[in-house]
């Protein structure tokens, strides 16, 4: 672990506002434009596009689409682990009210199919640049990985769509008359670029930190996107050979060039991002964030408050909304000597002098707890505004052993090695342990023992909705978490009349819907069934 000196994002500040990126001529008017004949000519220039490119993830732009703010508290990423604690509102997508003119899925289609071109763009003209041929190869690889990522985005939220491989001068002209593709299709040109680059990406001990794209993580990422494929509606489940391949690469230190266990400490892992502290051990791919946006515009995010523990000004702590507040659904999967639950559910509430009250464990308290892993207590940037330097996890190791052992047990069964890597995740949290008669005896039994471990451990890091999905527990899941609150004689009136709103989900709500400026603007394109 080591004090973050550089990041991406901070690592080119100086060439961002002497060259101009390839995001920002991309969303330039016309007259204003560095032609692309007249960029990419040196290797700086191309790797200011390349940041360009990464840029796509945290941007804070057109409603914050990303990791930079909506994606993380209003778009259902929860799944039955937490809520949007406000009133019912028509544009909150993970409330079920919304429909296809919500400016939020509008910008988060908007902004991955810039990304894609912003990649396309750096793919067809980096063969022109003056540069070291190695580094050619690595810009090349890292951009080949975006662009499948921003599909895997992409395919996993609305299914089949389009799929646009050469640039054109905005995002928007790409997809004008491009019809929906296979999702199928999509898939495979996804692993085909991840494969391609893996490559030549370089090592995360070479880079050093978890924000640039490491062989681990080009390797971790491809376990998730076929296990999406693996799973519904694709059900391709040859795709688990894949899963468990690509995660014991990851497990593999001679295949990674990278030696990767968990953190000691599960608080320390958050700890870190808020920290800028890097752990690439553990933390094998984040987003980066950076300042308070004082002094460089745009690269500090919402983290921490958009889905931190609630607390104003006043405090110190650093303002947070809170707007995610924790299920006892997920409280109840933990036993109470699981040392994660009172930090991904945190037990107490900031109040306006900065100390903390802490919640008892009645069930009136435990219903109204916030999500807790992002904690602006533990910021050393200062002064704290409303904007935060924490980072996003995307890939850590404990997900690689989760996938593995659920790609063993499907494969398999309930393996010595697929027991093993559950304990490894579990041993850490002090909790009990799969061994004697807690060991599960068939396989299904042992797949609802991962699906609730991966919540107890991953929780809001904007996972849920993806794996209830892909095991088509989605609108059961939440239905059942209702229940819990309906009937319930102790939840405050206020918690149960936003819970309740959430019996509005539907089949149809497995899938967004294609955004209506979208449909105007491509006639080939189709809604999505019960749009």
């Amino acid at each position: 672990m080591k004090l973050k000196i550089a990041k991406l994002s901070v690592l080119l500040w100086t060439l961002a506002i002497t060259l101009q990126s390839c995001q920002d001529f991309l969303e330039t008017d016309p007259e204003s434009f560095i032609e692309p004949e007249n960029y990419y000519k040196t290797e700086e220039q191309v790797f200011t596009a390349l940041v360009g490119v990464y840029n796509t993830l945290s941007d804070t732009r057109g409603g914050s689409p990303l990791y930079g703010g909506d994606y993380l508290h209003q778009m259902g990423a929860e799944g039955e682990e937490g809520y949007y604690r406000h009133t019912p509102q028509r544009n909150i997508v993970g409330q079920f009210l919304y429909n296809a003119s919500v400016p939020s899925i509008s910008n988060f289609w908007d902004r991955l199919y810039r990304g894609i071109n912003d990649a396309n763009m750096l793919l067809s003209k980096i063969d022109g640049a003056d540069m070291n041929e190695n580094n050619r190869e690595m810009y090349r690889s890292e951009a080949l990985f975006l662009r499948g990522y921003f599909y895997y985005m992409l395919v996993t939220h609305f299914g089949d769509v389009p799929l646009v491989l050469e640039p054109t001068l905005t995002a928007e002209d790409a997809i004008k008359a491009v019809p929906r593709t296979p999702s199928a299709t999509i898939y495979k040109q996804i692993t085909s670029d991840m494969e391609m680059a893996f490559k030549n990406v370089e090592t995360a001990v070479h880079h050093g930190h978890g924000g640039r794209i490491s062989k681990s993580t080009v390797a971790g990422i491809l376990a998730r996107v076929n296990l999406h494929w693996a799973g519904h509606p694709n059900n391709e489940t040859s795709r688990y050979e894949e899963v468990k391949k690509w995660a014991s690469v990851v497990m593999d230190p001679g295949l990674v060039g990278t030696q990767h266990a968990l953190n000691p400490s599960y608080e320390q892992v958050f700890i870190n991002y808020a920290q800028d502290l890097y752990d690439i051990s553990e933390s094998i791919w984040e987003v980066e964030f950076w300042g308070n946006r004082t002094d460089h515009p745009r690269q500090a995010g919402g983290v921490g408050n958009y889905n931190g523990i609630r607390s104003t000004s006043a405090s110190g702590i650093g303002v947070s909304n809170g707007n995610i507040r924790a299920t006892a659904t997920l409280f109840f999967m933990y036993e109470d000597n699981d040392i994660r639950r009172d930090w991904a559910i945190a037990p107490f509430d900031y109040k306006d002098d900065g100390t903390k009250e802490y919640r008892t464990d009645n069930e009136t308290q435990i219903w109204g707890r916030y999500s807790g892993k992002f904690r602006r207590e533990y910021e050393t940037v200062s002064p704290k505004t409303s904007f935060t330097p924490i980072n996003f996890p995307l890939l850590r190791y404990s997900d690689v052993l989760l996938m593995f052992a659920e790609a063993e047990n499907y494969l398999h069964g309930p393996t010595e090695a697929a027991i093993s890597a559950i304990n490894t995740v579990r041993n850490r949290a002090q909790a009990t342990p799969l061994e004697g008669t807690n060991l599960p005896t068939n396989q299904d039994e042992f797949l609802l023992f991962i699906k609730e471990e991966r919540a107890r451990e991953l929780c809001f890091e904007s996972l849920r909705r993806g794996d209830l999905i892909r095991w088509n527990d989605y609108v059961e899941s939440i239905e059942a978490m209702v229940s819990t609150y309906e009937y319930s004689t102790t939840v405050a009136a206020s918690t149960k009349s936003i819970i309740v709103n959430l019996r509005n989900i539907e089949p149809k709500h497995m899938l967004w819907p294609i955004p209506t400026k979208e449909l105007m603007l491509n006639s080939l394109l189709v809604q999505n069934k019960g749009w």
